[in-house]
């Protein structure tokens, strides 16, 4: 339980107590799919209070409590990414100081603006359409592909790091296995979640050489949209 309890205080704002150290973080890894769990739970809420008056209202709702309940983490992820990305200009030593930099840059703001607006249309259709079974498994499959991500080697020092080269096949194939099972029972289309992941860690892998926090993070909020659109066709 420890485990849960660190992995939830890393990946959520929730209150949760401090009991691991820092060196110990690795042991959270087979937890995440559980973290998903927690933020599917309180998007689908949120999406289903709002929809009560209005389906944009739901997406709204929905849209904020993504973005509560995990502190904005991901998104800036994606932010540091997009702008490391724009102003590399390919050089590899750019590319680390840039994602490095806590300011945040056009790349970033366009990425954020576009995060923001495509969870909001995409969770309104899916509202209409009462699909909350597929919303609610998105969150889980997001972060049972970190992983994945994070076999490959660490770009900087920092969560990824210490994610980095720990060996959890067993629990992440278990975990796989169970929520392909569960996603071909009540939204097969979600199946097709293996492809986008492996679509990630070959552009980390081939492009970026690496990844860190900040890739995770942007891996997950990519693929969250790539699914809830899937989850609409």
């Amino acid at each position: 339980m420890q485990g849960l309890i660190a992995a939830l205080r890393w990946m959520t704002i929730l209150p949760m107590p401090k009991q691991m150290e820092e060196g110990d973080m690795q042991s959270i890894l087979p937890w995440l799919p559980a973290t998903g769990l927690v933020v599917g739970l309180f998007v689908v809420l949120a999406c289903y209070l709002g929809a009560l008056f209005d389906p944009w209202l739901g997406g709204m709702f929905g849209v904020f409590a993504w973005l509560l309940i995990t502190g904005g983490l991901h998104a800036d992820g994606l932010a540091d990414l997009l702008d490391a990305l724009g102003a590399s200009h390919g050089n590899a030593e750019r590319f680390i100081a840039v994602l490095k930099d806590p300011h945040i840059g056009t790349f970033g703001v366009l990425g954020l603006v576009l995060l923001v607006v495509s969870k909001l249309v995409l969770l309104k259709l899916l509202i209409d359409l009462e699909a909350w079974w597929g919303l609610f498994l998105i969150p889980v499959w997001a972060r049972l592909a970190v992983l994945f991500w994070c076999r490959l080697p660490a770009l900087t020092e920092g969560f990824g790091a210490y994610l980095q080269g720990v060996d959890i096949a067993y629990q992440t194939n278990m975990v796989f296995a169970g929520l392909l099972l569960i996603s071909l029972w009540l939204a097969p289309i979600l199946c097709f979640a293996v492809l986008v992941i492996y679509i990630w860690y070959a552009f980390l892998k081939y492009y970026v050489k690496g990844m860190n926090g900040d890739c995770l993070g942007a891996g997950i909020e990519c693929s969250e949209i790539v699914l809830l659109g899937l989850l609409l066709i």
